[in-house]
């Protein structure tokens, strides 16, 4: 049984894998987990040598930042299998992953206090 990825630019039926074949049974990428709403964005075009799922990771990225939660969804991938993706093509300086902490590429629990002052702000100024 095959699947269609939406936003795949040949909507050809993705076959079914086994989400630990995809990651090499991995659970977690080196960069460690990243959260839902961290954003992604290609620095680069996808080179040849990747994996179907990596290129269209890729592919969707490159027209601006998108999260996690909604590589998943486009992809239909399941968020683990996204998330340890994602964090091997960080690794390999494809992609770039903008989190909630303090400076870019850095993943944290904690907003930083420059963002809970901006959100503070729009919130007085309604």
């Amino acid at each position: 049984m095959s699947r269609s990825v939406p936003g795949r630019p040949d909507e050809q039926p993705a076959p079914d894998v086994r989400p630990y074949t995809l990651t090499g049974g991995r659970t977690r990428s080196v960069t460690g987990d990243l959260p839902l709403e961290a954003l992604v964005e290609a620095l680069a075009a996808s080179p040849s040598g990747r994996t179907p799922e990596e290129r269209d990771l890729l592919a969707l990225a490159a027209g601006g930042f998108v999260s996690v939660a909604e590589l998943s969804a486009r992809t239909r991938l399941p968020v683990g299998v996204v998330r340890v993706l994602v964090g091997d093509l960080e690794a390999a300086g494809l992609l770039s992953v903008h989190g909630l902490g303090s400076t870019p590429g850095e993943s944290s629990a904690v907003p930083s206090m420059s963002l809970l002052e901006s959100v503070l702000d729009g919130i007085c100024a309604l």
